[in-house]
């Protein structure tokens, strides 16, 4: 009888043994924390809190998505959070190019490799204008003056930040120079230019129809035109391979397992379609963009690549 006992008593101990490694093993069984770099109020926590309201209106997830705005010092302070989270799924960051550019120039101190990528979810591309006064009628007028008079043209921007590295490429790539002078964001490009401190300046989509009756559009930065601005020509159809889109993606910190990845990954897919995510990209003019899995590692890899490759140049005019 007390043999019988002992035995009852082990299988009850392997039982509850089991039950708790199964419960262990669910995920998500806690809410899941979104970290963001920036601030309330721009286009990655509107994103981010868009989403949010997909995932609880839908229950895309079984539990919470808590959104965490950890700004500073251009995104790094929130891209550290993650990088040292412990890498079980629970802490992802949202985050564009910026992450590239402070990598490439050595503001921080990892490099992309060091997380893993989840999911891009959209892309919002921008555009080369010049104010509506400007003599300056086609990319190749502003081109061909930047040629005959090596940095006379101002163009505002973010010294360092994630577009200054396509306005070097575009130099490059057309064989010419101008000035690159710190503004800031994209108001206060176009408040250089309205107040003549800067020629032209690279914007993002919401400024074509914002800026419409001070700006004129150039060339677009993306690999097709607009269908909100289909007589913008793109830059690559005038002679000059550059793209400049922000491409908002998700990451996990290196290490965590593939399986948490794709549950994630299919819970953001599944919410960027959702009505709540939709209403917003209009709003903001950014599309779906999905990538995931190989094709989002090798267009990552690229892609840091060419924030690398010019990385010097952006040093001296920062310089």
């Amino acid at each position: 009888m007390m043999k019988f006992t002992k035995t009852l008593v082990m299988a009850a101990a392997l039982a509850g043994l089991a039950t708790t490694a199964v419960a262990q093993d669910t995920y998500p069984s806690q809410p899941i924390k979104l970290v963001l770099g920036f601030g309330a109020g721009g286009g990655s926590d509107g994103l981010a809190r868009a989403i949010q309201a997909a995932v609880e209106k839908n229950d895309t997830l079984p539990v919470p998505l808590i959104v965490v705005n950890a700004e500073g010092a251009s995104g790094v302070v929130g891209m550290r959070q993650v990088l040292g989270a412990d890498p079980d799924g629970y802490t992802i960051l949202q985050i564009h190019q910026e992450m590239f550019a402070a990598a490439a120039l050595g503001r921080a101190d990892f490099t992309p490799a060091d997380f893993e990528p989840v999911l891009q979810a959209t892309q919002g591309c921008m555009y080369m204008a010049v104010p509506v006064a400007s003599e300056f009628q086609t990319l190749d007028d502003l081109i061909t003056f930047a040629k005959a008079n090596p940095g006379a043209l101002k163009q505002g921007d973010a010294i360092g930040g994630v577009t200054h590295f396509p306005s070097i490429q575009l130099m490059q790539a057309a064989d010419a120079e101008w000035t690159v002078v710190p503004t800031g964001g994209t108001s206060k490009r176009f408040a250089a230019m309205e107040g003549g401190f800067a020629d032209m300046a690279l914007m993002s989509p919401p400024w074509l129809e914002r800026g419409k009756e001070n700006l004129r559009p150039l060339a677009v930065l993306s690999e097709e035109r607009m269908p909100m601005a289909p007589d913008i020509p793109t830059a690559k159809e005038l002679g000059y391979d550059v793209t400049s889109c922000l491409s908002r993606r998700f990451w996990a910190p290196k290490g965590t397992p593939q399986d948490r990845i794709d549950t994630l990954a299919d819970a953001l897919e599944e919410a960027l379609g959702s009505e709540e995510v939709t209403t917003y990209l209009a709003k903001i003019s950014e599309d779906v963009a999905i990538l995931r899995g190989d094709d989002l590692r090798k267009a990552i890899k690229v892609e840091y690549q060419s924030f690398v490759d010019v990385a010097d140049a952006i040093r001296a005019a920062g310089q």
